[in-house]
């Protein structure tokens, strides 16, 4: 990426930042600043990046950052597009578009967590600061804003996806800290990313290169893994308990195992398109009218380098964006060719990916997700395939009407498995978009793609009039920056693009290339000879590239070894990939530090073939690719593949050898996640060769065709002995490779293993347990049991006797064999037995003899000798379990017992049971004599079993119920006596409850079933036997037969009808009835459904009863009862036709008048509440039927036949009357309903009276309806309920409180004010009168009352003063009473009498009580409870109406000092609350601070004025800290200067300006600084205007304008400040504006400034040029020096300059008679003169004869001598000094050769007279 400067700082930009990034600093503030790891909060963030935005813009404040809002960043987004016009597509364009899409995703980012993160607005706001710093940088930069803002845009779109799910953000305290950390790592990614360009910008380059991605990839990688973890978070929230498994193992199972691969493929799906601008826009029409058409699929295809990846890219950013009107979810994937393993389960995989995240909270998704996981355990790759193309389709499924998707398959034939699986997945992707409606798909391919789908395709094929504009930009973007290009004229450039771009026949890859080769010619003559022949020549890919690789060097190792190690690699490497390979020196079997330069000459040189995208090094194109590898086979130019191979995986092999040196022992547990990760993150290639060296040796050189294995030794003493790699390989190939390949893997690996290292190896050990746990986990128990044999044996070889992980070993072997059928001894049953005596031996050695364990495994070791029928070693061993047995828990116990009772397994066993079973068994045993149907022998036989029953010995107990039943039924057979029968059935009823003791009440089910199947059609004439059915029947309804005991009740009713048995009759009428309610119970509570024939059977059985029962002449309840099921029958079933011919045939029994509507209609006299619930079941049939007029009629009847036939309380006639109303509500038949009640209101009144609570309850409905539905006069009803219990009272009864609250907000609406005046007074004379009981008089209504009264009192009334303030004293007291203290509206009142108390002057100190008082409440609540009774804003009122009391009351003559100080105290808090809130600099603020002064000077004491001068000290120095408003500052000057004044403290605030505008200036205090005053940090000129209003406003100096002191601070200021600069520039830089400083203070008598302004540069002076002098002389001789340079800008010479002031300098002294320091200073000046060579210029002669005139007391030009007290010794000095000087300047002359006659006149005869005064004749001569 190349960032331009931007010429003269364009955009508002005047200065480089001061940001800067040192070697310590740069790595921190890009990535993770070390510091920055402290900072645990997202305020902490937003408090630094404001500090840094503030000091490193220029243009960027405080209140710059505060005031931004979205629609500023809008607004600004949308200027810079006026400005520059970008075209559409390109690279400014879209900046801009990805700028404004990110900072709208910002704001509602924001706005979700503003809730519960209060910084998240300013956060927002300083992304937005940030990204318009971005944009700041112009058109310019376009190419390397385009990749951030990409970058920007891509994050943009995950915050768009996490909004679309913004409940679910907030449905945790975990997910809420999750989003606030991924806005702080949006905030502090886009603050370094600015800042690095600012930096970048401002350096010394004007063109800065640097990899994006690696400079910010951690930081986007890190919000990108926490939106995972929010994802995640998300599922596992909605799943709850629901979730049989957690996501994050799900999502690693989907994607890839290896973390680069992962990297590469996101990376891939994340891109968005790095391609030339206004490319592929071509497309975006062809693309809407394939959204707005009826297509399935569109099917894009094209050769080899038509560029349909870049097009596929394009199409994918551009639905990021509303296309059509439509917005679209997109899946994108792309199948890489030199990724291996690229097949169809890849790809579904990457789409069921995409998909989770889309479909967070979809359970059905969720749970096919799961099934596919487990399936994937299998071995199955077929039906791992299928259910991961079920997810896809379950996934779609939330796509409907107003959703949009569209799935992008890019490479689709690229896919493993050639045609017929590239046919496969075409098929399933067609199936889905003709399944799913708003699902559009779009593939890539080079050719068409057959399918057996009836999917709709729209085929288009990529010809080059598509792309032929494409590529005249991208070769002619390919050749700028070419000196043989850019040198053309601009017709002859267009001519090239047109030639290449015509010959390049839409192929991409062709013109690339070509450039290529024609930036490699050296010459003009070259390059035109190669574009010829490109543009002439028929040169097709291959040939392009087989010329490039001519022009390139494969001889040199390092190409050979990178183009072999391309072609050869499961997938593409990335660069440190590369480097570490290099590093590897196999013939030293070293890893070296290796030279980066070695790999970038390789990539430089090979740069035509491979590019570095995204750091991995890669082909360019998949022809390239097949190009190289056609060149390996033939072997000539590049190593042969499995050479390639073998050097590969020796280098691997090598690194892990190197890396992994350190000692690791075995263990049976997989590395953990983060050790793997640590590992992985330290060693760059680790994870590759841990994860493929072991394919790159299968197809290497040192295993053959048929898997022999050939190991040089070479590659045996480089082979890696470490246990680690075999963990990392069981880490890696769990999550890399397929279930079903995984265990080979594991077992080829061994093998390699056992080859190099033989068998008894630590290393060997750990592949023999990774290999037995992967069996282990498939349930290939017997594979798994052979590994951890192995391994058990390995381990007491080379770990210690009793090593964990050989303990672990034998004891899984053991679990694993437990299932096992061990009958004979087989090698198992032999390991077994070796490994139980080993375990022994272990356990008795770690836990001793006795121990739980070693008991265990004693038994199971004897168990194995009895299942293997070795009697001895049975018997042998359970003695010694015995003996260990007794010593534990003690002869006789319970454990010796079980285990003596084993010990008899050889031995017949012994008769063992008591007395009475001997005693029962007796009695059985003759009683087995008789018959088989002898009741005797079956009631014995029944009694004997009871009696194994008791004594739970169930099966014996069983096994005589079961006999006796099949010996009866065998009787039954032969014997066709009805006794047996009844015998039968008695035995099969004991049975029954037998078996529902022993709680199996299905086999009873099933006894039940069968005896009914047996005797259903079975003719008998005996009552016992039916009573006997009866009792199955009622056994069948017990255990829920409903059904078939219906037809058994039935078959019973028959016979008893039939024979005249009436009571059983109506006792099976009755049984019927209520089995047939239990199953209408048991469908209406059930979802499942029976089968029709149970259903036409019952409804058979019912329907006959019924018509038996109707068809007799008298009514029973039995018969209402059985119409009443058969019609819930119907009903429950939803036959309306059939409820409706039942209900009305059994209403024609008891109420004929209903059915037929004619004449009076009245109850009748029997069954008139049943005859109304049949009539409402008719009723609600022909509502379900949608027979709604039939309906209203059946409830009309019903409603007026209780109308006549009952009271008007009667419940039968509220019930008739509430079903007609609930039937009108349903159909909003509103005015219907209201003449109901109107119609019952007069019955009530009637009959009731007005009073009844019936009447009452009934004008309040009416009320209510009316209101609610818009039929007026709803106030009438109310009006009469107040009327009814009103009896001149002043106070309202309770049960017209609610009609009397709605006529107070009637009248108030409607404007009634005299009778609102008189609701409000009855209202609140019963509240006050009757405040507790009334639960109406709530704290809300209350308040409103009191509002609505006293605004009609005060404003209509008109009532006095007193009159108001004495209701408001009441409102206030009763709310005392009401309510309590501490209560919200009791505060209210409280602070409403204080408001109106304020209104009067004698009650002032009233209202100063009253609001402390509301502040003492108001803090001991906030004390005792956690809930907000006042809100701050009410409190900060409070405390600003107290201040203004406390104002007005203390501006009395009169007041008292304790009063003053009282008002102190208020009026402090409230300004320290401002200050707080509003700033120091705030009118308000500043109004507050002036009435603290004034009480404080009010007090008229010293300390009082020391207190003033200090506050005012203090907020003056504040608002210079914090104010950066210009306007803001002058109001705030002109206030505090004010203040000043009026206190008379004038003179403190010139001190005080004085010295602030010293420091502010100088950044140093003065020496005498009385107040004390020092500025903590710098402060800006803003300041300046602050300080000069003040100074205006004391009246200081009324003469001089404020311009004019506002030019002199910035004057002095830019004077100092450049002065300062020049301390560290040159000397005479410095010399100038120290000069120009010092005559500035001298024109402004500030001598101590000036002194120390001579002191310092004096000092730098001397050190630069010395002067022989003492160090006064030198102080004057400098002085001389800054008066005489003055206000002179030109470029200063030193020389020159001490040519002239000597000369003035010596004048004034000796005209001040100081003639010792005139000598002095002239021979000091002379020698500096004659060091710098000055009288060799012309210019400078002539002071130097003035200078030796002066030493004579001459004054050349005027030839008059000066007089001066002169003693004779310094006479004689001064005319040596004077001969010196005059010799001087002519040796000067002479080696000048300056020629005197170029002199003026005057100068020529002061020279004659100095001469003559020297009497120098020869001179002179």
């Amino acid at each position: 990426m190349e960032v331009k400067k931007p010429s003269g700082y364009a955009n508002g930009i005047t200065s480089p930042p001061k940001y800067r990034f040192s070697r310590t600093d740069s790595h921190s503030t890009v990535a993770s600043h070390s510091s920055e790891q402290q900072i645990t909060s997202l305020k902490e963030i937003v408090t630094v990046t404001t500090q840094k935005f503030v000091v490193d813009f220029d243009e960027v404040d405080e209140h710059h950052i505060y005031s931004m809002t979205i629609e500023d960043y809008f607004e600004y987004i949308e200027r810079q597009r006026l400005t520059h016009m970008p075209h559409r597509g390109s690279n400014w364009d879209k900046v801009l578009k990805w700028a404004e899409f990110f900072g709208l995703q910002i704001s509602g980012y924001a706005k979700i967590m503003d809730p519960f993160i209060a910084e998240s607005r300013l956060a927002a706001q300083l992304i937005w600061t940030a990204c318009r710093a971005l944009v700041e940088l112009g058109p310019d930069n376009a190419q390397a804003l385009e990749t951030t803002f990409a970058v920007f845009y891509k994050l943009g779109l995950s915050i768009a996806f996490l909004l679309r799910r913004h409940s679910l953000l907030t449905s945790s305290e975990y997910l809420k800290s999750e989003v606030g950390f991924s806005l702080n790592d949006l905030l502090v990614l886009v603050r370094d990313v600015s800042l690095y360009y600012r930096v970048k910008l401002f350096g010394r380059e004007q063109e800065t290169t640097f990899d994006f991605n690696s400079v910010f990839g951690p930081q986007i990688s890190g919000f990108n893994q926490r939106k995972v973890g929010i994802v995640n978070a998300m599922w596992e929230h909605v799943l709850g308990d629901q979730a049989s498994t957690h996501i994050q193992p799900i999502r690693d199972w989907l994607q890839p195992g290896d973390r680069t691969l992962r990297k590469l493929l996101v990376k891939r799906e994340a891109a968005t398109g790095q391609r030339d601008e206004f490319t592929c826009e071509w497309f975006q029409s062809h693309l809407l009218a394939f959204t707005r058409s009826q297509d399935d699929i569109l099917s894009l295809q094209g050769p080899a380098g038509c560029g349909k990846s870049v097009l596929t890219s394009w199409i994918v950013e551009r639905l990021q964006r509303p296309l059509g009107k439509k917005s679209y979810d997109t899946i994108s994937c792309t199948i890489e060719p030199d990724v291996a393993g690229e097949g169809s389960i890849a790809l579904a995989r990457r789409m069921v990916l995409q998909l989770l995240d889309k479909n967070v909270g979809n359970k059905d998704f969720f749970r096919s997700l799961v099934d596919a996981h487990r399936v994937s355990l299998s071995q199955d790759l077929e039906q791992v395939e299928k259910s991961l193309w079920k997810c896809i389709d379950v996934g779609l499924d939330q796509y409907h009407e107003t959703e949009y998707l569209m799935v992008i398959v890019d490479a689709l034939d690229e896919l493993e498995g050639g045609q017929q699986q590239t046919t496969r997945v075409v098929n399933r992707l067609y199936h889905l978009a003709s399944k799913h409606g708003n699902i559009q798909i779009v593939t890539c391919s080079r050719g068409s793609i057959s399918n057996s789908s009836q999917g709709k395709t729209r085929n288009f094929v990529i010809s080059s009039d598509h792309t032929h504009e494409d590529l005249r930009l991208v070769i002619d973007h390919a050749l700028q920056g070419y000196k043989h290009f850019d040198h053309q004229g601009e017709h002859a450039r267009e001519k090239i693009v047109d030639q290449l771009g015509d010959a390049a026949k839409g192929n991409f890859l062709w013109a690339i290339l070509t450039v290529s080769v024609l930036r490699r010619e050296a010459t003009n003559d070259g390059f035109n000879k190669m574009l010829k022949a490109a543009s002439d020549a028929s040169m097709g890919v291959n040939e392009l590239v087989a010329r490039l690789t001519a022009m390139t060097d494969l001889t040199r190792t390092d190409i050979q070894m990178l183009l072999s190690w391309m072609m050869v690699v499961d997938r593409p490497l990335t660069l440190a990939e590369t480097n570490i390979l290099f590093q590897v020196d196999l013939a030293k079997r070293t890893f070296v530090e290796h030279n980066a330069n070695t790999v970038d000459d390789a990539l430089a040189v090979l740069n035509p073939f491979i590019s570095l995208e995204g750091g991995f090094v890669r082909f360019r194109h998949s022809i390239i690719r097949q190009y190289m590898l056609n060149m390996q086979k033939d072997g000539k130019k590049l190593r042969s593949r499995r050479d390639a191979q073998a050097d590969l995986t020796m280098r691997l092999l090598a690194y892990c050898h190197f890396t992994l040196a350190k000692p690791h022992d075995p263990t049976s547990e997989m590395m953990k996640a983060s050790e793997v990760d640590d590992l992985f993150t330290k060693y760059g290639l680790l994870e590759y060769a841990a994860v493929h060296w072991l394919q790159h040796l299968r197809f290497s050189s040192f295993q053959q065709d048929d898997g022999t294995l050939q190991l040089t030794p070479d590659f045996k003493a480089i082979f890696p002995g470490t246990s680690r790699l075999p963990l990392l390989e069981w880490t890696c190939w769990e999550q890399t490779s397929s279930s079903s390949d995984v265990v080979h893997l594991y077992e080829r690996a061994l093998r390699v293993r056992q080859e190099v290292l033989t068998q008894n190896h630590r290393a060997v050990l750990q592949g023999m347990v990774v290999c037995g746990n992967a069996h282990k986990a498939r349930n290939q128990v017997s594979e798994a049991i052979a590994y951890f044999y192995r391994a058990s044996k390995i381990g007491q070889h080379v770990l210690r006797k009793h090593h964990y992980l050989t303990v672990v070993c034998v004891t899984t072997f053991l679990t694993l064999t437990e299932g096992l059928s061990i009958t004979t001894r087989t090698d198992v049953a032999t390991w077994k037995e070796e490994l139980l005596i080993y375990i022994i031996d272990t356990y008795k050695h770690q836990h001793g003899k006795t121990h739980d364990l070693v008991i265990q495994y004693y038994k199971m070791l004897a168990q194995l000798y009895v299942d293997i029928h070795e009697e001895h070693n049975a018997e042998k061993t359970w003695r010694e379990v015995r003996e260990l047995v007794i010593r534990r828990f003690g002869k006789g116990s319970k454990e010796d017992t079980t285990i003596s009772e084993n010990l008899t397994i050889a031995l017949e066993k012994g008769d063992k049971k008591t007395d009475i079973v001997e005693y029962e068994q007796g009695i059985f045993d003759i009683v087995t004599e008789l018959e088989i149907w002898d009741i005797r022998r079956i009631r014995m036989t029944l009694e004997l079993a009871m009696s194994y029953e008791k004594r739970e010995e169930v099966l014996m107990a069983e096994e005589l119920f079961v006999m006796l039943w099949r010996r009866l039924t065998d009787q039954c057979h032969h014997h066709h006596g009805v006794e047996i029968h009844i015998h039968t059935f008695d035995v099969v009823i004991e049975y029954v409850h037998f078996l529902r003791r022993c709680h199996r009440h299905e086999e009873a089910a099933n006894v039940l079933i069968c005896i009914w199947s047996e005797y259903e059609d079975f003719q008998f004439e005996s009552e016992t036997i039916f009573l006997r059915l009866k009792m199955i029947g009622q056994l069948m309804r017990e255990i829920g037969l409903l059904s078939i005991a219906v037809s058994v009740f039935r078959k019973c009713w028959a016979w008893f009808k039939s024979h005249d048995k009436h009571e059983h009759t109506k006792s099976c009428e009755t049984l019927i009835s209520e089995t047939m309610r239990e199953i209408i119970t048991s469908v209406s509570t059930s979802t499942t459904t029976t089968t029709s024939t149970t259903t036409t059977s019952t409804e058979v059985v019912v329907r006959e009863v019924f018509e038996s029962t109707v068809s007799r002449t008298t009514v029973t309840s039995e018969t209402i009862s059985i119409c009443k099921n058969l019609i819930s029958y119907y009903m429950q079933l939803e036959q309306w036709s059939e409820a409706i011919e039942v209900t009305k045939r059994s209403l024609l029994i008891i109420w004929k008048s209903i059915v037929s509507g004619s004449g009076t209609i009245a109850l009748p006299r029997d069954f008139g509440t049943e005859a109304i619930e049949l009539a409402v079941y008719l009723a609600e049939c022909h509502h379900r039927s949608h027979h709604f007029h039939e309906a209203e009629e059946v409830y009309l009847r019903v409603y007026r036949a209780c109308r006549n036939s009952c009271r008007i309380d009667d419940t039968r006639l509220f019930n008739a009357y509430t079903g007609l109303i609930q039937f009108y509500e349903e159909h909003r038949h509103w005015r219907k309903v209201i003449e109901i009640y109107q119609d019952i209101l007069g019955e009530y009144r009637s009959q009731l009276g007005s009073q009844h609570h019936l009447t009452i309850r009934t004008l309040y409905l009416l009320g209510s309806l009316c209101e609610e539905h818009g039929h007026g006069n709803e106030h009438e009803y109310y009006e009469e309920i107040i009327t009814t219990f009103s009896h001149g009272e002043d106070t309202c009864h309770p049960d017209a409180l609610e009609a009397m609250m709605f006529m107070c907000r009637w009248h108030y609406e409607t404007g009634h004010w005299h009778e609102l005046r008189n609701v409000c007074r009855i209202l609140w004379d019963t509240w006050r009168h009757r405040h507790t009981g009334h639960e109406k008089f709530t704290p809300e209504f209350v308040e409103v009352l009191y509002l609505r009264y006293r605004y009609v009192l005060e404003h209509h009334v008109h009532c006095e003063y007193e009159v108001l303030r004495e209701l408001i004293v009441e409102y206030r007291n009763t709310c005392v009473k009401s309510f309590g203290v501490y209560v919200a509206i009791t505060i209210k009142a409280l602070i409403e009498l204080a408001h109106f108390s304020m209104k009067a002057e004698k009650h002032v100190q009233e209202a100063i009580s009253l609001y402390e008082e509301v502040l003492e409440h108001v803090e001991k609540t906030s004390k005792t409870t956690t809930t907000t009774v006042i809100t701050t804003t009410t409190i900060t009122q409070v405390r600003e109406r107290l201040t203004q009391a406390y104002v007005q009351t203390c501006s009395h003559d009169s007041v008292s000092t304790q009063t003053i100080e009282r008002a102190i105290t208020m009026v402090l808090h409230r300004y320290e609350s401002l200050r707080s809130t509003l700033g120091w600099a705030h009118t308000e603020t500043l109004a507050v601070l002036r009435e603290v002064i004034h009480l404080q000077m009010k007090l008229k004491k010293q300390e009082s004025v020391t207190i003033v001068q200090r506050m005012l000290l203090e907020a003056t120095i504040e608002i210079i800290y914090r104010e950066k408003q210009s306007k803001t500052l002058h109001e705030a000057g002109k206030m505090v200067g004010e203040i000043y004044s009026s206190c008379g403290l004038a003179s403190h605030a010139h001190d005080m300006i004085h010295e602030l505008r010293l420091q502010i200036i100088t950044g140093s205090a003065t020496t005498n600084n009385k107040l004390g005053i020092k500025l903590g940090k710098a402060v800006g000129r803003v300041s300046f205007v602050f300080l000069v209003t003040i100074e205006q406003r004391i009246g200081e100096n009324l003469s001089v304008g404020y311009a004019e002191v506002m030019a002199d601070y910035i004057t002095e200021s830019v004077l100092y400040e450049s002065y300062t600069r020049s301390l560290k520039a040159p000397s005479t830089v410095m010399l100038g504006h120290a000069a120009r400083l010092r005559l500035f203070l001298l024109r402004h008598k500030r001598q101590s400034q000036m002194e120390r302004v001579e002191e310092q540069s004096l000092e730098l002076f001397v050190k630069k040029w010395s002067l022989n002098a003492q160090p006064h002389i030198q102080k004057l001789v400098y002085i001389a020096f800054l008066e005489q340079i003055g206000e002179d800008t030109r470029e200063i010479n030193a020389g020159d300059v001490a040519c002239r002031s000597s000369v003035a300098k010596v004048t004034a002294l000796l005209m001040h008679d100081r003639a010792q320091e005139a000598y002095e200073v002239a021979h000091c000046a002379y020698q500096f003169i004659k060091e710098q060579r000055s009288y060799h210029k012309f210019e400078n002669i002539h002071h130097g004869f003035k200078l030796s005139g002066l030493m004579v007391l001459l004054l050349l030009g005027l030839d008059k001598p000066v007089k001066a007290n002169v003693d004779a010794k310094l006479r004689q000095n001064m005319r040596q000094l004077s001969q010196e000087i005059i010799r001087e300047v002519l040796k000067c002359c002479k080696e000048s050769k300056i020629d005197f006659v170029r002199l003026p006149l005057p100068d020529l005869n002061g020279l004659v007279a100095l001469l003559g005064e020297q009497q120098n004749y020869a001179d002179l001569e």
